[in-house]
Order: C-alpha cells, then sequence, then structure tokens
C-alpha cells in the first residue's frame, strides 16, 4: 500500500513552492496548518512539496494575484493572518515582497511591523522575473480569475508597459489582458493601452471596441475569428483541405495542417445546412435554406451554376461516387437528382409525408436513403427513382443517415437520441446504439466497417463497435450542440463543428482534441424602439441585450444573463420590464432602469424564437422550437397556459388588440389563433407555401400580417381568418413583418437584404431600403412612425429616414469596431484584415 504522502501524479517543483511559501510566501502559520492537513510534503532537501498538484498552483495564482495588486479583500485576510504584527500602527498597503521581507533586532527576535491593509503592484522588473516569464497556464489563470477584486490594477500593469522594449516585458502586459477579459469581456473597452506591449494576449471572445493599440506590440496574441455557427463541414479527397459552410451564408476552405483560411465566399443568402467535395475534388456543391443548391469551383470558389426547383429549405446534399450525380432533400418533402454537368434535375424521388432532413448515397452508388421527421428511412433504387425499402422503427423524426464503406449497412440517427442500424439488402433491424441523451445530428463510418461515429446536441461525439453496439470512446470538449462531423480519408483526423462557434479536429487514436478554431458572430437578431422613442435595443448572437441611443448611436447599456444567442426582445407597454427569448430554452425579464433581470421563465424544452407582451402589460406570449406557445403572469413569473397544436417550430406570436387572442407563425407553415382563456386554437390559416417566419397584428386590431419563406407577405382579417392581400412575391424568404403605429405602413425584411415598405390602403411598394450586406431579421417603426429600424447578420443595426429612405445612422455591433491599430506591431497581414472585418480601423 503506497503512502499517502506520495501519492502526487507528478512531480512539483519544491523550491518554487518553498519561495513561495517562505521567502515570498503567506506566512509560517499557513505552512503550519496545511502540514497539519497533510496537504505538504518535505523532502529530503527541506522542500515543501504539494500532496496535490493543484495546491501549488492555488499558491502560484495567489503569489501573481497579490503582486499584480489586484488581490480580492477576502483573500488578503488570509496574508494579513501574520505573526509579528504591531497591533498599535494602522494598516498600510505593501508590495508582495515587501510585505514579507521581516528584519531581526539585537536578540534575533522578529521586528514586528505595521499590519497589512492591501496588496499594491510590483515594479515591472519583479514583475517580470515569474509573472511575465511566460504565458499563464490555464489551470493558474482559472484560480486567479477567482482571486482578481480589482479589474483597473490589471489595466494599470498593462500602461506600466508603455514605451518599454519586449525584452523588458516579456509576457506581463499579455497575461494582465488576458486576465481582465477573461474576469470582464468588455475589461479594455475604450482604453488607452498606445505604445504598450501586450505580447501574447488572449483576446478570442472579447469587446475590445475603442481600445487604443496604436504602436502597441501585440505579438503572439490571439483574437476572434470572423467567422459564425459553422453548420456544415467536408474534407476534401487529399485530406488538405476543410470546407465548412456557416449560418451567415459563407463558404470558407482551411487548411487542415494548420487551421489557416484560404479562401471565403459568400455562398448564400441564409444558413448554409450542408456542404460536400464531389469524390474527384474539382466541385465543392453547397446548399440553404433559400431553396438553393449551389457549385462551386473548389480552387477558385468561382460560382459555376445554381440548381433550382426545390421550394423550400435544403437540408443535406450527397455526391455520386462518379461526381457526375447530386441528390439533395429538403423541406418541400422531396428528394432530387442533379446532373452536375448541366445543372439540370434528372429524378425527382417522392414518398415521405414530412420533411426530409437527410440524404446519403451509398458508396456502390446504386441506391440512397434518406430520413425525414415522418420517422421513416426509404432506401431509393438511383436509376429509377423507385422506392425500394421503408425501415420504420424510430420514434421521431430522422435527422442523418450513412451508409458503411462496403454498403451492407445503414445507420439512421434520430431526435429520440438513439442510432439505429440496418441490414441494406434485407431491410432489417439490427441494433440500437443507446447512449445519447438528445439529438443525434450526425454520423459516420470508419473505412473498416468496424465502427461509427456520432455527433449529438448532447455536446458529444461518441464512437462506437459496429460488433457489440458499445461506446468506447466519447469525445468531449464541446460547450454546445455538436452540429456535424466530418472522418478524413485515412480515419486518422475528425472534423467537428457546434454551436459554440468552434470547429475542432481530433486525432482518433488518442481521442483528444489537437485543434480549435474559434470563430464569433454577433449578429442583430431582434430589435425594438422603447415607448419614449429615444432607445433602441437589440437581442444579440453575442448573449447580450445592447442599449443604443437613438440621437447619438451609442451603446450605453450590455445586459448579460443568458447563454445563449438573443433571438427575440420585447419590451412592456410602460417601458419598464423588457423580455429575451435565447437560445438556451429561457424567457428572462430584465428591469429597464437598472439592468438586472428578476425573472428566468424556464419551462420550454426548446429554444425560443418569440416573445411578446400583451396589450396591457400584465402576461407575456412565448413561442419555440419545442412546438409550443406558453402564457406567462408578468408579475409571478407563472406560466398561465400551454398552447400546442403546431406540428413544426413556432416562429413567432403575437397578441391581438384586446390580449384576448394570441396568434402564432409556424415551420409548419400555418398561422394558428388561440384562445386564451381556454387555450383552444379557434382558427387556422394555411395559404403559405413554406414556414411562416413573422407575425404581426396592425393597430387598429382588425387585421394581421404575416411574413414566410415562400417570399409572400399577406394581410389577413383578424375574424373571419380570410386572406385580403398579397404584398410580396419575390421567393425570397420574408423574416420580419411590422405595422406602422398609424397601420398606413408595413415593412417586410428579407434575406435578400432589403426592407419593403408598403402603403397598406393601396397595397403599393413606396420604399425599399438597402445597404445591409446579410439578411435583415428584425424591423421597428419609432413611434412618431418617421424613422425605421433594422437590424441584420451583418452585425449593424440601421436607422432609416422613412420619406427619404436613406439610411441616417448605423450602429455597429462588431467586437473591435474603431479599435485603433495604427501602426501596431507583431500582426501578421492576414491578422489586420481579420481585425478590420470585425471592425478595427487603421490611419
Amino acid at each position: 500500500m503506497h503512502d499517502k504522502h506520495q501519492i502526487i501524479e507528478e512531480p512539483c517543483n519544491g523550491k518554487l513552492l518553498r519561495t513561495v511559501l517562505k521567502t515570498n510566501g503567506v506566512g509560517d502559520s499557513l505552512v503550519e496548518f496545511n502540514m497539519g492537513q497533510t496537504m505538504l510534503i518535505r523532502n529530503a532537501n527541506g522542500d515543501y512539496t504539494p500532496a496535490h498538484r493543484s495546491l501549488l498552483e492555488f499558491f502560484v495564482a495567489y503569489k501573481f494575484a497579490a503582486e499584480l495588486g489586484a488581490l480580492a479583500d477576502d483573500f488578503t485576510e488570509l496574508a494579513q493572518a501574520q505573526s509579528c504584527l504591531d497591533g498599535n500602527a494602522a494598516p498600510v498597503d505593501y508590495t508582495w515582497s515587501g510585505y514579507f521581507e521581516r528584519q531581526l533586532d539585537n536578540s534575533g527576535n522578529c521586528i514586528a511591523i505595521t499590519p497589512l491593509k492591501g496588496f499594491i503592484k510590483e515594479s515591472l522588473e519583479k514583475l517580470r522575473e515569474n509573472f511575465g516569464r511566460l504565458p499563464l497556464t490555464k489551470a493558474v489563470m482559472d484560480l486567479m480569475l477567482g482571486m482578481v477584486g480589482d479589474n483597473e490594477a490589471l489595466v494599470k500593469v498593462i500602461e506600466m508597459t508603455r514605451g518599454r522594449s519586449e525584452e523588458e516585458v516579456g509576457y506581463v502586459g499579455g497575461n494582465a489582458a488576458t486576465l481582465a477579459v477573461k474576469v470582464d469581456n468588455t475589461a479594455l473597452e475604450e482604453k488607452d493601452l498606445s505604445d504598450t506591449v501586450v505580447k501574447g494576449g488572449d483576446f478570442t471572445d472579447v469587446s475590445l471596441r475603442c481600445v487604443n493599440f496604436q504602436k502597441t506590440n501585440l505579438a503572439d496574441s490571439t483574437f476572434t475569428k470572423p467567422f459564425s455557427l459553422i453548420l456544415s463541414l467536408a474534407f476534401s479527397p487529399d485530406d488538405k483541405l476543410l470546407v465548412s459552410g456557416g449560418a451567415d451564408g459563407e463558404i470558407r476552405l482551411w487548411q487542415v495542417t494548420d487551421g489557416k483560411q484560404i479562401l471565403s465566399f459568400r455562398g448564400h443568402n441564409d444558413w448554409v445546412s450542408s456542404v460536400a467535395f464531389s469524390p474527384d475534388g474539382t466541385i465543392i456543391a453547397s446548399c440553404s435554406h433559400t431553396s438553393a443548391v449551389k457549385l462551386w469551383d473548389s480552387k477558385t470558389g468561382e460560382s459555376l451554376r445554381i440548381l433550382r426547383g426545390h421550394t423550400d429549405k435544403v437540408r443535406q446534399l450527397s455526391f455520386h461516387s462518379n461526381s457526375t450525380i447530386l441528390a439533395s432533400c429538403g423541406d418541400d418533402q422531396k428528394i432530387k437528382l442533379w446532373d452536375v454537368s448541366t445543372g439540370k434535375c434528372i429524378r425527382n424521388l417522392q414518398g415521405h409525408t414530412s420533411s426530409i432532413w437527410t440524404v446519403a448515397i451509398a458508396p456502390n452508388s446504386e441506391i440512397l436513403a434518406s430520413g425525414s421527421f415522418d420517422s421513416s428511412v426509404k432506401i431509393w433504387d438511383i436509376s429509377t427513382g423507385s422506392c425500394l425499402k421503408t425501415l420504420q422503427g424510430h420514434k421521431d423524426g430522422v435527422i442523418s443517415v450513412a451508409f458503411s464503406h462496403d454498403s451492407s449497412i445503414l445507420a439512421s440517427g434520430s431526435n429520440e437520441q438513439t442510432i439505429k442500424l440496418w441490414d441494406v439488402n434485407t431491410g432489417q433491424f439490427i441494433k440500437n446504439l443507446i447512449g445519447h441523451t438528445n439529438t443525434i445530428r450526425s454520423l459516420a463510418f470508419s473505412k473498416d466497417n468496424q465502427n461509427i461515429f456520432s455527433a449529438s446536441t448532447d455536446f458529444t461525439i461518441k464512437i462506437w463497435s459496429i460488433d457489440n453496439g458499445e461506446c468506447f470512446t466519447t469525445l468531449k470538449g464541446h460547450k454546445d450542440q455538436v452540429w456535424a462531423i466530418a472522418l478524413n480519408s485515412k480515419d486518422t483526423l475528425l472534423a467537428s463543428c457546434s454551436y459554440d462557434q468552434t470547429i475542432k479536429l481530433w486525432n482518433i487514436s488518442s481521442g483528444k482534441c489537437s485543434q480549435t478554431l474559434n470563430g464569433c458572430s454577433h449578429w442583430v437578431q431582434s430589435v425594438i424602439v422603447t415607448p419614449d422613442g429615444k432607445t433602441i435595443i437589440s437581442g444579440n448572437d453575442d448573449r447580450t441585450v445592447k442599449f443604443w441611443c437613438i440621437s447619438t448611436g451609442d451603446c450605453f447599456k450590455t445586459l448579460r444573463g443568458h447563454h445563449r444567442w438573443i433571438a427575440s426582445i420585447n419590451i412592456s407597454p410602460d417601458g419598464k420590464i423588457i423580455a429575451s427569448g435565447s437560445g438556451d430554452n429561457t424567457v428572462k425579464l430584465w428591469d429597464f432602469d437598472s439592468g438586472n433581470y428578476f425573472k428566468t421563465l424556464d419551462e420550454h424544452q426548446g429554444r425560443i424564437s418569440d416573445v411578446a407582451f400583451s396589450y396591457h402589460g400584465l402576461t407575456l406570449a412565448s413561442g419555440s422550437i419545442d412546438k409550443t406557445i406558453k402564457l406567462w403572469e408578468v408579475r409571478s413569473g407563472k406560466c398561465l397556459q400551454t398552447f400546442e397544436g403546431h406540428s413544426y417550430w413556432v416562429n413567432s406570436v403575437a397578441f391581438s388588440r384586446d390580449s384576448k387572442i394570441i396568434v402564432s407563425g409556424s415551420s409548419d407553415r400555418t398561422i394558428k389563433f388561440w384562445n386564451i382563456n381556454t387555450g383552444e386554437c379557434v382558427r387556422t390559416l394555411e395559404e403559405h407555401d413554406a414556414a411562416i417566419c413573422s407575425v404581426t397584428v396592425a393597430p387598429d386590431g382588425m387585421t394581421i400580417a404575416s411574413g414566410s419563406k415562400d417570399g409572400m407577405v399577406k394581410i389577413w382579417d383578424l375574424f373571419s381568418g380570410k386572406c385580403l392581400k398579397t404584398l410580396q412575391d419575390n421567393h425570397c424568404g420574408i423574416e420580419s413583418v411590422k405595422f406602422s403605429y398609424d397601420g398606413s405602413l408595413l415593412a417586410a425584411s428579407s434575406v435578400d437584404e432589403t426592407v419593403n415598405i408598403w402603403d397598406v390602403p393601396t397595397c403599393e411598394s413606396v420604399k425599399t431600403l438597402e445597404g445591409h450586406t446579410n439578411r435583415i431579421v428584425s424591423v421597428a417603426f419609432t413611434p412618431d412612425d418617421k424613422f425605421l429600424v433594422s437590424g441584420s447578420y451583418d452585425e449593424t443595426i440601421k436607422i432609416w429616414n422613412i420619406q427619404t429612405g436613406e439610411c441616417i445612422k448605423t450602429l455597429s455591433n462588431k467586437p473591435y469596431v474603431n479599435m485603433n491599430i495604427t501602426d501596431a506591431t507583431g500582426l501578421t497581414p492576414e491578422q489586420k484584415s481579420t481585425l478590420k472585418a470585425l471592425g478595427a480601423v487603421e490611419e
């Protein structure tokens, strides 16, 4: 049996620990206490060694925080418990080294010193010796985060490096900056850090708005990359490149060896749901929620052709092994086979009764498999288009399918958290793979057909043995839903993308993440104008709620509390309460004046798509992708009613003027009217041909307007349900519709980057507002109807003069807006280009 004092994972630097504890330590009393708890052992040389490495890291973190003059008061109390103190003297501030310098009298006794009030920062030279010697380890950094009580002290440390050389500073400035922004990611906003040395700073997922980095040394620093949520990815046939498709419509090519982005091009005006390399490597195919399938030259990114024919979202693509045929599937319940050389549809496969989310052509190229929200898997003959088999067994929508490389086994993944294996020849069910705790998003077989890889919205990737059905490895590291995976041709590397806005590359043999590409998006998801017309409030993809002054364009308040993006913002009629609906499945209620949230409504089982206050302000409605609408009492946060009846996501909700009816728009292509008192659906409108994205009630309470992915805006009689007018048919999906306060105008924003303003009585388009560079997802009128506010995936808010159609102000939500990098050193041309894309300026 081992002595418990000898059980340590790896040797620790005893001399360093003794230095921390004794020479520069926190005192004999603490050492004695820890020795009594057997946390420290002493070796033959008299050096203290921790029984656990975390103890050493704790003391190093403690010492560093004190040396920086940033130690929190409750941690300072630990050092104040010293012997040989003059109890009659008033406490004073010390440097760390000064406090532990003790003198002896002629008798050899320690001379009492003035008690400690707090620690002030050491000299730059002293900080350079240890704190600035190397970049801080993650373990020490994480410990320091809980010890820092004064972030401004860290800024002052950075300022100490002004005018000094990199040799004199080392990593002092970079470590201090990293620590500051990890404590508060806005800590450096508007700070003048010109001519400082910030070597090795980590500024990923950080706001550096208006920071002055002029002439600053930023060597070895890392910054956010301007890519958003990645939905799809694929390896090139030679494994040298990785292609990704993003929710911002961008398609990007990455070098696998170093993660460098070598090509980026705007592929679509909506989410790129699938990308695929042709087997010969010459073509990249992509599809999107705008119903388009596109083919691109893989070397240049040049558009080759657009394949048109789907009438709704296209979900997935799969190439034939000879690169001449491409299969696509979508929400229009169709599978299409395309001739790659001509772009013509050569065959339609129909038989599913709901959205088709996944399609895969077998390696033998003779058959094709599809999975649908109708819970079935179908196997089709490619040459004839006939359905050969329908595989039943899933109890919920099928999201992913994949063939083994010998085409003998088919795997299907479902919303019900299971993976099913099927014999392709017989259609017989083989076994279930059970272990995930949420939807299976993506599947891939190893080349030897022994293992299967699965990605799930439970944040994990699992590797399964096909033989015994057991999971033998779980890859953990993503902080949110894993959306897609891809295996390279040698089964040595797995790529994954997630809602956490990262791409990860995993070493299959070790199960470790070998590379992470961090992105960010600062899309403006929702905008409202306060009842007094002075403030714009935006809900953003970066998990913030921001307040903007309409007259100056300045962001003057930022609210944080949600763990995922803010999909919808609304304000109570009296302007006192803000409601935010988020991708974290919750609704939060915030006090407008203080910015504090006082209620979290968390009974939905899926992300929130929209929130709306009743006109008396006493209740709130929320719509979710869990297919329900919930009615909440604002004062108590109690859920009063749950409305069920939609068969797909609820995207939009609105109250009638008397607050007795809730109107909802859904991806099931219907609009429903709900009686608040009884919970019953009293009317269903079914004239749209695609998902309903937005509904709004006219100020007179007589009509409603709806906007759909089918490109149409319709006006309906609220009482009869009759469609009175169709205002638009441009084949570009409508994202948001809103009536002016006097009801005479209707604004409709679109994925085509425009806002159309319609005269309601005449049904004529009176203005088209152009200027955004990505889809516009939210619009709002000011109370005086003179201006329109729009929020876009281009990370900006625009304020438009309705009479002239001119944009009078653009508010940027980019994280590095007006960050000055003029004459900054240590940045590559590529980094400078990236920083400018995120808002930085160079004079």
